[in-house]
């Protein structure tokens, strides 16, 4: 399964499973692997394709198979939520199916799984857990045990991510970032999210960009946009973290994504200005209805530039 996973690979699966007549699917891979696998077992049983469900032709109305998730990485936390995160490449959409009929029956989540995740990959979906987490803390709809969850997280992610990505064959640090990122989909699952994620995916999809990469890249500026409203928000995972306040929490969030390779804009990706009404226009995601900070088109604009050489 390819990254970003299509409505077309979903379709495929689907295709599949009823010539086959399959009665349960079971997961195993990153997130790309458990969202297709996710939308097919709700699928099969099913009358209509993909897209009708993608674009709400359809509606997820009832339990598809049994359908089991094994992750392989420590990231998206696929392997708990009720959504799918799709991609059409020919209208280069990127959004979620989502149904409480579609959380996955079993989730089995095993540190040893991830020992083979290669260091590039280690990196970009421990951020894109670390991301979900912050944005889950400060979401317009977290509450006391969202943001116990994602404190939690942020602080296990922040403190081991570095680590792993050096020695990825630890399982004590595997344990950790496992740890890490369950409690951030636990999380960010009730809270939502915020603007990172409204806006990364139609970027993401526009410029195939690996979702990993463009949420630790716009992270710092979104938080940087965010800090007025929430700066004791800030302070208060600076000290889960063990860090002074709100301003140093950002400043070592900016450093751990540079040791980590993470470019620090998106030019070596192709970003353009014409590419900002696409993406201004389909960020309008309950992520970004989460966001702590309310951000118009201008503004979304204006911290798009930032992301230009």
């Amino acid at each position: 399964m390819p990254p970003e996973p299509s409505l077309a690979s979903v379709d495929e699966l689907a295709i599949l499973g009823r010539k086959e007549r399959i009665t349960s699917v079971v997961a195993i891979g990153g997130g790309s692997v458990i969202d297709a696998s996710k939308a097919a077992a709700m699928l099969i049983p099913k009358d209509g394709s993909c897209p009708d469900y993608f674009y709400g032709k359809r509606k997820v109305e009832s339990k598809g198979l049994f359908f089991a998730a094994l992750p392989t990485t420590a990231g998206t936390g696929a392997e708990i939520t009720v959504n799918s995160v799709l991609t059409d490449p020919s209208n280069k959409i990127k959004k979620s199916i989502r149904s409480p009929f579609m959380v996955p029956d079993l989730a089995i989540v095993d540190p040893v799984l991830t020992l083979n995740a290669p260091p590039r990959l280690t990196a970009a979906s421990g951020l894109d857990a670390f991301t979900q987490a912050v944005e889950s803390y400060t979401s317009a709809d977290a509450n006391f045990a969202t943001k116990a969850l994602a404190s939690r997280a942020v602080a296990i992610i922040f403190n081991n991510l570095l680590n792993t990505y050096g020695d990825g064959n630890d399982i004590g640090l595997r344990t950790e970032m496992a740890k890490g990122s369950l409690l951030s989909a636990m999380a960010f699952s009730q809270s939502g999210l915020g603007a990172v994620h409204g806006i990364a995916h139609p970027a993401g999809a526009l410029l195939g960009i690996p979702h990993g990469v463009i949420c630790a890249i716009l992270l710092g500026p979104v938080l940087e946009w965010n800090l007025p409203s929430c700066s004791a928000e800030y302070d208060e995972l600076a000290r889960a973290c063990g860090l002074g306040d709100g301003g140093d929490f950002i400043i070592e969030i900016k450093r751990l994504c540079s040791s980590l390779k993470i470019p620090g804009d998106l030019s070596s990706y192709g970003l353009k200005e014409e590419h900002f009404p696409f993406i201004i226009a389909n960020s309008r995601s309950r992520s970004m209805e989460c966001n702590p900070r309310p951000m118009s088109d201008q503004e979304i604009g204006i911290l798009l530039r930032k992301m230009l050489p």
